[in-house]
């Protein structure tokens, strides 16, 4: 895999796992679903994120994309480092790839500023995708397993004791709530105007992807490299590879537990809790996607989410600049309020008829499989023209 949700090549015998296509193919997918919801009002529960402290399924879906991309690092730096010298040749591809990412979330970021007038945001999901594949491509390139190793549970921990025992101005030690901890403060410092969330009164901003919160989201990549080279070793069959990553998974879902208590978790903040809680259950999730796909052979089910998986950047920037485009085309009704092309088309496509057999949760989600169905499409037909777009 190249960076983050990347493109995969198509099915060949080769190191690669069709494991590893279908699980980033179903977690995109997913994606899809909970940020295209046709009515924000009717969202089910599994599919809306928690609102601060909490992890909802939706929560998850954002650390499988990192974790994926550090499991398939260990595949295409590996040749890389077999294949190249040392020095400027093996950072190359990296430098590039991290550039490309960030002009793709500022492209993303402009339509987001045109759909909803005015308010520009520097960070993004691409962009934290970006910082976390540069800086864990310096890792992997340039020190040894046991190092990396070292170098996730130092993130992880430091970000701990930043988050614990460090406060913000005017803020205790430990505090993690909304504009008051310390992640908030830095990012207010740095991009003030241009972050997720303002709060005018306390001239406050907070952001999800924000700067500090990055050394949780490194953890998680890290932890998918890890896993990464247990699955790349040649001295373990498959079956014991499936079920030693099946028993990592539990322990770091129990021990994320555990850690709960102390430190909640949550995705805002990209807590120390929730690296190990959603690598925890991307590890399980791997498994068993290992297990029935690259083990048992079990394939043809998985066929959609291989496609998506093997033009995933494609995907994501296409459905994001389609979201964006239907919200921002907008017009005055004859009640001379603002009618955006989206409402129009899902009132009449949807909300005119499905809440009368089901109920208006239906058609919310009905919107967002309708992407999931038209992007899985698109992505077919360049699949079966061997056409697979990489950055």
């Amino acid at each position: 895999m190249n960076p983050a949700m990347d493109n995969a090549s198509p099915p060949q015998k080769s190191e690669r796992l069709l494991s590893l296509d279908a699980f980033r193919g179903i977690t995109i997918a997913a994606m899809f679903l909970v940020n295209n919801a046709g009515d924000w009002r009717h969202v089910y529960s599994p599919l809306r994120h928690a609102e601060w402290n909490g992890c909802t399924a939706a929560d998850l879906i954002f650390p499988f994309f990192l974790f994926i991309m550090g499991v398939a690092m260990t595949y295409s730096m590996g040749k890389r480092r077999q294949g190249a010298g040392p020095g400027y040749a093996l950072l190359a591809p990296a430098i590039r790839r991290t550039v490309i990412l960030s002009l793709l979330n500022a492209a993303l970021a402009l339509l987001a500023w045109w759909a909803f007038v005015g308010h520009f945001r520097f960070y993004g999901v691409l962009q934290r995708i970006a910082i976390c594949y540069f800086f864990t491509s310096l890792i992997v390139l340039y020190a040894g397993v046991r190092a990396q190793a070292l170098w996730g549970a130092g993130l992880v921990l430091g970000y701990y004791f930043i988050l614990k025992f460090v406060p913000a101005p005017g803020s205790e030690a430990g505090m993690l709530d909304r504009f008051s901890n310390i992640a908030d403060y830095i990012d207010t410092k740095l991009m003030l105007p241009w972050l997720y969330e303002i709060d005018d009164k306390l001239q406050m901003g907070h952001d999800p992807e924000g700067m500090l919160s990055t050394l949780g989201a490194m953890g998680t990549t890290l932890s998918g490299v890890l896993v990464g080279h247990w699955l790349r070793r040649k001295d373990k069959s498959p079956a014991p590879k499936a079920a030693f990553l099946a028993l990592a998974g539990g322990l770091l879902a129990a021990a994320a537990a555990l850690w709960s208590r102390d430190i909640p978790f949550n995705k805002n903040l990209w807590t120390p809790s929730y690296v190990l809680h959603a690598s925890g259950w991307a590890c399980l999730g791997l498994a068993a996607s290992y297990w029935l796909i690259d083990i048992r052979g079990f394939q043809t089910w998985a066929k959609p989410f291989i496609v998506y998986g093997s033009n995933a950047i494609a995907a994501y920037v296409g459905v994001g600049a389609m979201s964006y485009v239907l919200v921002g085309i907008r017009w005055h009704d004859e009640a001379c309020k603002t009618m955006r092309l989206k409402t129009y088309l899902y009132q009449r496509l949807y909300e005119s008829w499905l809440p009368t057999f089901f109920s208006p949760y239906v058609s919310s989600a009905a919107w967002g499989a309708s992407y999931v169905l038209l992007w899985c499409g698109l992505m077919w037909i360049l699949y079966r023209r061997r056409i697979f777009i990489k950055v």
